[in-house]
């Protein structure tokens, strides 16, 4: 039972070290491809659309683009920003069609007065001023009220209109449905990087299995490894959010070192390397490098618990088997009796 538990927990290493690899190259395809960023755009398109139906194309894709491009959004001003507050949105709408962002063509910003007018915002540049001006008031009020709470305090008091209204009713259900489309996003993200790991490295699982089966000395090495890598808390899991590279190197070191990935030099060797493996164990190995460095972690320590309470268990039962007297030694016995006889066999002369 515990060279199978050693066998489970040499693969989880394997797999929670090339996890660590994939989670990698997701964060790195995400944030070369600004695919936060995108999403949310998706996701103001679309409240834009509901605030107002001309709102919608290009038209629509401009303003939010400009909203997501804010020096106050954007770290940089040129990649679109990431998060944006519900009051940071209100605001900005009517700062774009006040006219004092000139970034916003005047076609755009046509478009987006007009719709703020059909939504009972006649004078954008009064009603941002008003709304400041609340918002140092509460300030001076009650100092102890949140930034955020004292904005949306200001707006709902200076900015009472269908405009903030439907802003208010739709924005948080907006933005579920972008969280929902950027972790499908990322998920076929990292599906795609799992495989392609597999498939470069030519990790085949089932090849993996037989070895760790075979070789006593490696399902020590392994389980020395897994040891070593627990101590780290939950909480800052390799490859969880935000993948250590040093750490990932080491392992993935580890695993060279004992000959589960090897780099091919040569598009021959790679091709070559086929003949050598199961292309069924290479693409369960995508499946199972997609589950994530986080599940493989969690994984490998209920593995470790699990092997500890089994190796207990055996050195109890193991001690009992030893301390109990056997079968015909050398300890005192009764000698055999049969029912009511007092030590004499039966036709003893």
């Amino acid at each position: 039972m515990l060279k199978s538990i050693d066998v489970l927990i040499g693969l989880t290493v394997i797999m929670l070290a090339l996890s660590m690899g994939v989670t990698v190259m997701t964060q790195f395809m995400i944030t070369v491809l600004n695919s936060r960023g995108r999403h949310l755009r998706r996701g103001l398109v679309d409240l834009l659309r509901l605030i107002d139906p001309a709102l919608t194309g290009q038209t629509g894709r401009a303003i939010a683009t400009m909203v997501l491009t804010h020096p106050l959004v954007s770290a940089t001003g040129r990649r679109l920003g990431s998060v944006v507050h519900r009051e940071e949105f209100t605001k900005l709408l009517l700062h774009l069609a006040s006219g004092d962002d000139k970034r916003l063509g005047e076609d755009a910003r046509g478009v987006l007065k007009k719709a703020l007018e059909a939504n009972g915002v006649s004078n954008p540049t009064a009603m941002l001023k008003n709304i400041r001006t609340v918002a140092l008031q509460l300030e001076a009020a009650s100092p102890e009220l949140a930034a955020d709470a004292r904005q949306s305090l200001a707006i709902l008091q200076e900015a009472r209109s269908d405009y903030v209204a439907k802003v208010n009713s739709w924005f948080d259900q907006t933005i579920d449905r972008v969280a929902q489309r950027f972790s499908s996003s990322t998920r076929a993200i990292t599906f795609a990087a799992a495989f392609l790991t597999a498939v470069i490295l030519q990790v085949d699982t089932l090849l993996l299995v037989n070895r760790l089966s075979a070789d006593d000395k490696m399902r020590e090495a392994f389980l020395a490894q897994a040891r070593s890598m627990q101590p780290a808390a939950p909480a800052e899991a390799p490859g969880a959010g935000s993948a250590d590279t040093a750490i990932d190197r080491k392992y993935l070191a580890f695993l060279a070192e004992h000959g589960v990935i090897t780099v091919p030099r040569t598009r021959d060797d790679w091709v070559q390397g086929w003949g050598k493996v199961n292309v069924f164990g290479v693409l369960m190995t995508g499946l199972l490098l997609s589950m994530g460095a986080p599940f493989w972690y969690n994984s490998l320590g209920r593995l470790l618990q699990l092997r500890s309470a089994l190796a207990a268990k055996d050195d109890q039962q193991r001690a009992e088997r030893q301390g109990a007297p056997a079968v015909g030694g050398g300890g005192t016995t009764k000698p055999f009796r049969l029912p009511g006889e007092r030590g004499v066999l039966p036709g003893g002369g």
